[in-house]
């Protein structure tokens, strides 16, 4: 029996006036009225509900097999309650759309395994992911999609073609012109995003980016992306690996978000397009291209900074991470697909900077560079007279660049000036920014740009010690270099004083976390060593300068043990400063003696 052709053309006209009314006439919906396409179109498949509710009741109560004809029913059925649930939920009535997805699975769960089945029960197990996330169900979701892959894996290898809704209404002469292969495998992709979403949730990063990829791979398989979006996604990706200190796959996902920004950049401007069209798709692309070498910076900025940290391990420590970074790579290997976009070409884009380790200064300086000219793209765009935070984020990047290579320089003097270079960005900044509306950004450059000076007064003291006696010009540059640290240590300090305009300088603010006041520990700690390291031949300029390394220091070991928590891992510097209390009131008393 075969369901006549008038009554598929009915349902198909009702089916496609609520799908014309949620695609295209909704957008002209009013503000007053956000919803009111949507609620048409509920109304028109609520009428094709009944119909194909009393159909199906029909066919049951005359006990008859229905066999194809009651499974496309169904089919249809369960379609309707997909949208109708799909409605609900846009309108905010979530647990009217859950029912509406429930009775879908209903009806054609048994079904999945068929053509008919596996597409509606593919789109309301999505939808239904969407309602158990937004209650915080993350695990029931999980669960939930993971049965619906199951299924997908099952249908592909059964080797049948699956049947969308139109195919339904309008049966293809021949079966693999259907509709429903292309929509099938979009709904796959987004049970990939979805899965990856409520893996985030559930505290599975791992398998969070393995579904992220799998989303991003199969949209460039089957070409159902849009390209700015995919190069944020995948640039976003990289630094999942990149914090795992994964680099080759974080430099494999930048390089195709590259890739695929230099395509679109080629067709994304069309002829029909008007000058307004064109400036604002000109205007996106440009933005996300700077986001995109913001990612690149970062990578490079990471690399460095992890080879630092490598190289100052001890021995122990060493052998450990080595065995550590080659069970990374077998597993890397062994599941080399698991993160590559076998059908781009990236090898060109990867080729311009390491994926491994720096452990000279040449592998550094060449990570350096690509730093550089990757945020010197993103500050084209990003200007401080129009985002003035985000540049200032970008110049912040360039001084720590400036600090990463400054470590793998061998000669002191370069060293010496690549720290002067790191803190002349950070004060140019300072310069530009007001604090009464930057506050956070000022302090991160007061407590940089005062270790980055504290770094040159120790290259300039280690010169010093070489010499039998130093230059005046010698111990001026001393002095400067410490006289700028101090200078930005106490605007650093200041700014968390509960009262920054008087003289007290004991009484913190109290709305602190841990971090910031360990911080300021820190601060207290270089200004007292800082003031210690002041080179005068005059009794009462070296007692000042004393008295205020003393007070610093009382200060530092009060704070520390007022917050415990925060001075857990300063063992180091509150046994200094505990040998320095007791020797610092001796040579007080000795430096009042040669001024009496």
């Amino acid at each position: 029996m075969v369901i006549p052709k008038e009554v598929l053309s009915d349902y198909k006209e009702l089916f496609e006036k609520a799908n014309k009314l949620v695609e295209e006439e909704s957008s002209s919906d009013p503000p007053t009225d956000p919803y009111r396409s949507h609620y048409k179109a509920r109304d028109v498949l609520l009428d094709l509900k009944k119909q194909l509710d009393d159909q199906l009741i029909s066919m049951q109560a005359s006990e008859a097999d229905g066999g194809d004809e009651e499974l496309v029913y169904k089919s249809m059925l369960g379609f309707v309650c997909r949208d109708l649930g799909r409605i609900h939920i846009y309108t905010e009535e979530s647990s009217e759309g859950e029912k509406f997805l429930n009775r879908c699975l209903e009806l054609i769960e048994p079904h999945k395994h068929l053509a008919e089945g596996i597409i509606p029960y593919m789109g309301a197990t999505n939808e239904l992911s969407i309602v158990l996330g937004s209650r915080q169900e993350y695990k029931s979701a999980a669960d939930l999609l993971l049965q619906a892959e199951l299924s997908y894996e099952a249908f592909k290898e059964s080797g049948k073609v699956a049947l969308a809704v139109v195919d339904l209404y309008s049966p293809p002469d021949d079966p693999q012109a259907a509709a429903g292969a292309k929509e099938l495998e979009n709904l796959y992709t987004l049970c990939c995003f979805y899965l990856a979403q409520m893996y985030g949730h559930i505290g599975e990063p791992e398998k969070s980016a393995q579904c992220c990829h799998r989303t991003l791979h199969r949209q460039l398989q089957y070409k159902s992306y849009d390209a700015i979006d995919f190069a944020l996604n995948t640039a976003t990706l990289s630094q999942y690996y990149l914090g795992k200190e994964r680099f080759k796959e974080a430099r494999h996902h930048l390089a195709a978000a590259t890739i695929i920004m230099a395509e679109h950049e080629l067709t994304m401007l069309k002829p029909e397009m008007s000058e307004q069209q064109r400036a604002d798709y000109t205007e996106t692309f440009k933005h996300r291209y700077a986001d995109v070498a913001r990612c690149w910076a970062k990578y490079g900025l990471h690399l460095m900074q992890s080879s630092r940290e490598r190289l100052l391990q001890d021995d122990d420590e060493e052998d450990e991470a080595e065995q550590l970074t080659k069970s990374t790579k077998q597993l890397t290997l062994a599941a080399d697909e698991d993160y590559r976009f076998v059908d781009l070409d990236l090898a060109a884009c990867e080729s311009r900077v390491s994926c491994d380790y720096c452990l000279t200064f040449d592998d550094a300086k060449l990570v350096f560079h690509f730093v550089n000219e990757w945020l010197d793209v993103a500050k084209d765009y990003y200007k401080a007279e129009t985002e003035a935070t985000e540049y200032a984020k970008i110049i912040q990047d360039y001084a720590e660049a400036y600090e990463h290579i400054a470590f793998f320089e061998e000669q002191p003097e370069n060293q010496a000036k690549m720290q002067k270079r790191r803190a002349k960005y950070l004060e140019d900044l300072l310069d530009l920014l007001d604090p009464v509306f930057y506050l956070k950004i000022c302090r991160e450059c007061w407590y940089v740009a005062g270790t980055a000076h504290a770094a040159v007064l120790d290259v300039r003291l280690d010169s010093m010690k070489a010499q039998q006696s130093p230059t005046p010009e010698e111990v001026k540059k001393i002095n400067q270099a410490a006289l700028k640290a101090i200078k930005h240590f106490e605007s650093f300090v200041k700014s968390y004083l509960a009262s920054p305009n008087s003289d007290n300088t004991d009484q913190w603010r109290s709305n602190m976390d841990t971090e910031e006041v360990r911080l300021m520990l820190y601060a207290h700690f270089h200004i007292g060593r800082l003031y210690y390291k002041l080179i005068s031949g005059h009794p009462q300029q070296q007692l000042e300068q004393l008295n205020q390394c003393l007070r610093f220091y009382k200060r530092f070991s009060e704070a520390c043990a007022e917050h415990k928590d925060a001075s857990k891992p300063m063992h180091g510097e509150i046994g200094v400063v505990r040998e320095m209390l007791e020797l610092l009131p001796l040579k007080i008393v000795s430096v009042k003696r040669r001024l009496e």
